[in-house]
């Protein structure tokens, strides 16, 4: 990614399989609970971040731990944003990426990197970007990726490729071999997170590579892995604490571009 591209858009969204920068419309989003760990900067001013059983804070950074159920808002009509699956980095990297955030002289110097970097990032030439690029534009390191298990890895990879189809925890359990409940216990011991908790995450992630397209969200919701529109509706509110509409009304002008690693499975949204 290059720098200084006084012709690209003011709203656009990043996308690669395992990190998004989004700079855009921060919305008026209810308790949310993104399944990535979440590092927001208000383009002006700061935000305030509540979750449930701790003090308000607020800052011109913060770091939310993927799926914690929490609410920010802020003084700001338009936000910065990184998302990082926390099953591609070591937990000792994504505990550093909270710890700086929390840290107040850390925290300035990284919120005003990431207002420096939207203000001089071109879009121009940004075909091809991976993980490493978003790592080391954005944090100036490459984060380090959590050892998976060869089995759990492959699940993952998975669901990066098809985050729309329907795979049960049954069918990922035959494919490696494993009891159903040897799979959710080894899922869970090498992700810290639930399976299904995980697929339902990856299916409203998906939802990021199409939120600039208008359609009928009934024909979307289906397109896109859910049973009907009332599920799709309730799923995509628990994660973004938005309504759908809300979500795409606001992202018409966005520009979103795919990193390399993006499957066209996802990209066309077949199962």
């Amino acid at each position: 990614m290059r720098a200084l591209n006084s012709g690209r858009p003011d709203r656009f969204m990043l996308i690669s399989s395992e990190r998004v920068f989004y700079a855009g419309l921060h919305g008026k989003p209810s308790v949310r609970a993104l399944g990535a760990l979440a590092v927001c900067v208000p383009l002006h001013g700061t935000a305030r971040l509540e979750i449930a059983g701790q003090p308000p804070r607020v800052g011109e950074i913060l770091a939310v731990p993927a799926y914690v159920p929490h609410k920010i808002t802020s003084e700001s009509r338009e936000v910065l944003g990184l998302l990082i699956e926390p099953e591609s980095v070591c937990d000792e990297d994504l505990a550093e990426i909270i710890r700086q955030c929390d840290d107040p002289v850390a925290a300035s110097r990284l919120a005003a990197r990431f207002r420096e970097i939207y203000a001089t990032m071109a879009l121009s030439g940004t075909n091809g970007f991976t993980s490493a690029d978003f790592d080391q534009i954005f944090l100036q390191r490459r984060l380090r990726p959590r050892d998976l298990d060869a089995r759990i890895s492959a699940i993952v990879s998975r669901f990066q490729a098809k985050p729309s189809s329907s795979i049960s925890g049954e069918d990922c359990a035959n494919d490696v071999r494993l009891s159903l409940s040897r799979f959710l216990h080894l899922f869970k011991d090498e992700t810290s997170m639930n399976f299904k908790t995980f697929r339902a995450w990856k299916r409203g992630r998906n939802i990021l590579h199409h939120v600039n397209v208008e359609r009928n969200l009934a024909h979307f919701a289906l397109d896109a892995g859910y049973p009907d529109s009332t599920h799709f509706s309730h799923s995509l509110r628990r994660i973004y604490g938005l309504q759908p509409s809300a979500i795409f009304s606001g992202s018409r002008r966005l520009q979103i571009i795919n990193g390399r690693d993006v499957a066209p499975e996802v990209i066309g949204m077949r199962a």
